[in-house]
């Protein structure tokens, strides 16, 4: 949650966020003028604290000094889904991979058929060569995959606990715009 005073009235105050939210292409889900407003911010395909997808609501109360606008973020449940789908999907290669690199070495050192030996098999017979190079082959997309899914972690935990930059830049721009 971020916390800002500006020495403005609520409804200019307001109004010059407003302002600054559209012209961020923020789109405005609610509003409730002059005290609430809150936006969709960001891209579905965002992976960072600024563009991922999120929801950000602002509310206003007048004060002494002039308006204290409080803000939270939050990500949009369709980059959160999106995020945990795929990663999902991920780990099921990542397993298959691994499942079919063990299966295809253990074909080599045995010389024995396995589940996945047909893919090395070339006119009826197992090409052990083949199968070795499928076995490298999806050994190193498995590691790929893994090295991918670990940026993924870090992404969403710093996205995570970042989320608010996009709303502390708004208020910053806001004060800005009263110099």
């Amino acid at each position: 949650m971020v916390e800002r005073t500006v020495g403005l009235e609520i409804e200019k105050a307001y109004a010059d966020l407003k302002a600054v939210l559209l012209e961020k292409n923020c789109r405005i889900i609610e509003e409730e003028a002059p005290t609430f407003i809150s936006v969709r911010q960001g891209s579905l395909w965002g992976i960072s604290p600024l563009t991922a997808k999120k929801n950000v609501n602002y509310r206003f109360d007048a004060v002494d000094s002039g308006t204290r606008i409080t803000c939270s973020s939050s990500l949009a449940s369709d980059w959160k889904n999106l995020t945990i789908i795929g990663s999902a999907l991920a780990v099921v290669v990542v397993a298959l991979c691994l499942w079919m690199s063990m299966d295809l070495d253990a074909l080599v050192a045995t010389q024995q058929p396995s589940y996945w030996s047909w893919i090395a098999t070339v006119d009826g017979y197992i090409d052990f060569q083949t199968a070795q190079m499928f076995a490298g082959l999806t050994r190193m997309l498995a590691v790929f995959l893994a090295i991918i899914l670990v940026a993924e972690v870090v992404i969403v935990v710093y996205v995570h606990f970042r989320i608010n930059s996009f709303a502390e830049e708004t208020l910053n721009a806001l004060r800005q715009s009263l110099n």
